[in-house]
């Protein structure tokens, strides 16, 4: 030891003396020295790898070694430009997840609703907040407030944001815990499923023919065809966004016994703002055949004849059609009728209610393209009121009892 140089001396005293190990990613005691006649500041510094390694600068006064010396253990530190820290706030951390590879794997609708959510109920009301201000209460009460003021749905749908975004965080090392999974539950109101009626839907489709034929507001003629789009969904209960994806040369297939619709594809929003087509259903199982009643048929077989487009349901200028102008002429056809405020999914639920009561819960489910029963069950069937027939069994209570 007494014929090493003073800075071997330094070096081995600092690997090989016994002492607490530092906190990763941390620096002990800085000491001032000189070696070689420049004045020098050492210490130890703990590397991510775990790893105990002397670091030293010069300076040309001793005071200036020591803040080379923290300026280099500070840039060390340091993370790389695209890393999170604590002090990134959630809006910039969303912004990374959001462009995550693994995003690219969600359905274009899915993306475009999550950054929706970011860019307003998150961004609006959360964004400001740095990643170490973020706690467990401070997300549920985020949580509470937009479930007062926009409801469960899109509660759940920033919680899962958050959850994505505060992952990534943990991984960065830029917070230690996910507060979302801690936060307390979004329990959405219990509300009955109700389905239209057979009348009801009877009723409702005189109403789209007559809304179909009367002249508009100028006097022009109508391009809305509701009426047929009425036929398509109680015929196959397929969702807006598949129907107005069928292509004639792809899905629709007439000469076939029975005929019949391929459901492959649905209509989303692309991250451009324009609409497009998915090229599959909202989930695998969606994917289906389905075999068309004879109305359908007969409605099919009158557009093929005077179609003008790839599309079944274009738009008046042959092009795909927008879902949104749909939903104004459907809400225009029913202001001021007993049916104001149904919407077209109503029909898929009387659809999976009539297939329940006829044909069993199976069919019903496989109509709707739904993974389990318990899917149809819960959000699409109107539930039974009747209970069994029990009186003979019942009975015996008092049989015999006089």
């Amino acid at each position: 030891m007494r014929n090493l140089k003073g800075r071997e001396r330094i070096f081995e005293s600092a690997v090989f003396m016994a002492r607490p190990p530092l906190e990763l990613e941390t620096w002990g005691k800085i000491r001032r020295t000189t070696i070689a006649g420049k004045p020098t500041a050492v210490c130890r510094y703990r590397d991510s790898d775990g790893v105990t390694r002397p670091i030293q600068r010069q300076g040309k006064t001793p005071a200036e070694a020591e803040r080379n010396l923290i300026k280099a253990l500070k840039k060390r530190l340091a993370p790389a430009g695209e890393d999170l820290t604590g002090n990134s706030t959630v809006r910039a951390a969303g912004a990374r997840c959001l462009a995550e590879p693994e995003r690219d794997e969600l359905a274009v609708s899915t993306r475009a609703r999550y950054r929706q959510s970011m860019d307003t109920l998150i961004g609006k009301g959360f964004g400001d907040l740095r990643l170490a201000e973020v706690t467990v209460p401070r997300v549920d009460r985020f949580l509470k407030r937009i479930t007062d003021e926009n409801g469960p749905g899109s509660a759940k749908t920033v919680r899962t944001i958050l959850q994505h975004v505060f992952g990534l965080a943990v991984r960065h090392g830029a917070m230690k815990s996910n507060p979302v999974r801690d936060v307390g539950r979004i329990v959405p109101p219990r509300k009955p499923v109700t389905a239209p009626t057979v009348a009801d839907v009877q009723a409702m489709r005189w109403i789209m023919w007559a809304y179909d034929v009367t002249p508009d507001k100028r006097g022009a003629t109508r391009s809305a065809d509701l009426g047929d789009l009425f036929d398509l969904y109680i015929g196959t209960g397929a969702r807006t966004a598949e129907v107005l994806a069928l292509r004639w040369d792809r899905d629709v297939h007439l000469d076939t016994t029975p005929a019949t619709v391929d459901i492959r594809g649905t209509v989303v929003i692309g991250d451009d703002g324009k609409v497009m087509v998915q090229p599959h259903p909202k989930t695998d199982t969606s994917n289906r055949t389905l075999k068309l009643p004879s109305f359908a048929v007969e409605v099919l077989r009158r557009r093929r004849e005077i179609a003008y487009s790839e599309w079944v349901f274009p738009s008046a200028a042959g092009t795909l059609r927008w879902p949104h102008n749909l939903a104004r002429n459907w809400r225009e056809a029913l202001a001021g009728t007993p049916y104001k405020g149904l919407s077209p999914r109503s029909l898929r639920k009387a659809v999976a209610t009539l297939l329940r009561d006829l044909m069993g819960v199976d069919i019903a489910r496989g109509q709707l393209g739904h993974a389990t029963p318990a899917v149809t069950r819960k959000h699409y069937m109107q539930p039974l009121h009747d209970g069994p027939d029990a009186t003979a069994a019942l009975s015996a209570w008092v049989e015999n009892s006089e």
